[in-house]
């Protein structure tokens, strides 16, 4: 195995530079919590239905194809109604192509023989977003009624699976750049937390060169479909022609993509080498910030922990040059768990605290109580209850902004524990009870049944 090399100007624990941001944490925002989950559940009932009589229509008015009266929508159809809402709503080609870019990981993993609807529905909710996020800017007015009518699609019954007698006849998506793999846009973590969006930020690098972008995409696009050898043989020839015309930032990129592949493939040292060149190579500190993070990983699998604490101190310094704060709250993240299972309360609270803080700069409420619900379990592993239970407070103040009732049912179920250990049945009935409320939105019955059972018991 490789030995461990990062740069020889990586900045202290305590040296990582962000500008910190001031919040208020008094007592009325923390009581107040409760009734903001209960009213984001109430504004989450009203919102409008995307059925209206026997007729569906575009957020402009326009009729869609989609016929919501059947007892079952096949995911190409939504396609289909996703890419005629972004040409309604005359979005320009680079509003479009982000938006497809989504689309297409949807249409590659509704092409697979089991797809995953999470992450079918993540990237709908993101290509959502981009879209309000234009008509907000060109109204000069907050939208959200992109969103909106996603959220009504995933109030009906989605086939996920796209029929294979009709594939030929469904528009193909236009060929973009990719974004991050798959497994990096839905992530959970050991106790059983989902991050609704990628904790690293995405790339959407495209080489200069025409036939060189063309390679480097065709490589993408096998690797998006889980086509890892034709990928990687793709990325070789990528390579080849880059090292060609003398393209150093390309060939970082694919050393980058290529160490991916030969992770996944379980080639460590070959993954080790590739993500070692990419770093050297690049003049892009999100690339060295992201080749050290996963070299980084795979010490931490395989439990070398002095060489894992330097790639992740690393990338959070990189990630921290490139203003990345998305990147370098993944990395101190990581450093948390990471001396949470070496039980060291010291660094622990340490890294915990400085995760906080840089999560806080993204102003991303998925990031913020990811990282807060990841820091609790680490207190809880240390045995501070008392920190545990105010990171899942911050926790829940952001999974309730964010609308996501699942986790944050589940943050609230994880403070119960931790009141029933103190022997606290009535806080731990209460928490139980916000628990309840939230998780009637959701469709994890056993999580319910978790919740409905202890608050039973008690």
């Amino acid at each position: 195995m490789y030995n461990s090399i990062y740069p020889n100007y990586v900045k202290s624990y305590l040296g990582i530079n962000n500008q910190q941001i001031k919040r208020k944490q008094d007592d009325e925002k923390s009581s107040q919590s409760s009734k903001q989950a209960e009213n984001s559940l109430q504004e989450e009932r009203k919102r409008p239905q995307a059925q209206q009589g026997s007729e569906t229509f575009f957020p402009n008015g326009e009729k869609v194809a989609i016929d919501y009266t059947r007892r079952q929508i096949n995911i190409t159809q939504v396609l289909s109604d996703f890419k005629n809402t972004a040409n309604a709503i005359g979005a320009p080609d680079d509003i479009k192509q982000e938006v497809y870019s989504y689309l297409s990981l949807v249409e590659n993993q509704s092409q697979k023989d089991a797809p995953n609807a999470q992450i079918i529905q993540s990237n709908l909710k993101n290509a959502s977003q981009i879209l309000d996020d234009y008509i907000t800017k060109t109204l000069k007015k907050p939208s959200k009624v992109v969103e909106n009518w996603v959220d009504a699609l995933f109030l009906q019954q989605i086939d996920y699976k796209a029929p294979v007698t009709e594939a030929s006849q469904v528009e193909q998506l236009p060929v973009v750049q990719e974004q991050e793999e798959l497994s990096e846009i839905v992530e959970e973590s050991d106790d059983g937390f989902v991050a609704k969006e990628s904790v690293v930020e995405p790339e959407f690098f495209v080489p200069e060169d025409t036939r060189l972008k063309s390679m480097f995409i065709q490589a993408k696009k096998f690797a998006a479909i889980d086509e890892k050898e034709r990928a990687l043989y793709s990325f070789d020839n990528a390579l080849e022609y880059a090292e060609e015309l003398g393209d150093i930032q390309t060939a970082a990129m694919v050393r980058l993509e290529q160490g991916k592949l030969y992770d996944a493939f379980d080639r460590v040292e070959d993954a080790l080498y590739s993500y070692n060149l990419a770093s050297k190579q690049s003049n892009d500190n999100n690339v060295k910030a992201r080749a050290h993070l996963s070299m980084g990983k795979i010490y931490d699998e395989f439990v070398k922990f002095e060489p894992a604490v330097n790639h992740y101190v690393a990338a959070a310094s990189f990630a921290g040059e490139a203003d990345n704060q998305k990147l370098q709250t993944r990395a101190l993240s990581d450093l948390t768990v990471m001396h949470a299972n070496r039980y060291d309360k010291d660094n622990t609270l340490l890294f915990a605290d400085l995760t906080d803080i840089v999560a806080y700069e993204t102003n991303s409420d998925s990031v913020i109580a990811f990282a807060a619900s990841r820091n609790a379990k680490c207190c809880e592993k240390i045995n501070d209850k008392a920190k545990a239970l105010q990171y899942y407070g911050i926790s829940a103040n952001a999974y309730s902004a964010d609308g996501d009732y699942e986790n944050l049912a589940r943050n609230y179920k994880k403070a119960a524990d931790i009141m029933l250990g103190y022997g606290n049945r009535a806080k731990a009935k209460k928490l139980l009870s916000k628990a309840y409320l939230a998780i009637q939105n959701c469709n994890s019955s056993d999580l319910k049944q978790e919740i409905v059972s202890t608050l039973t018991s008690i």
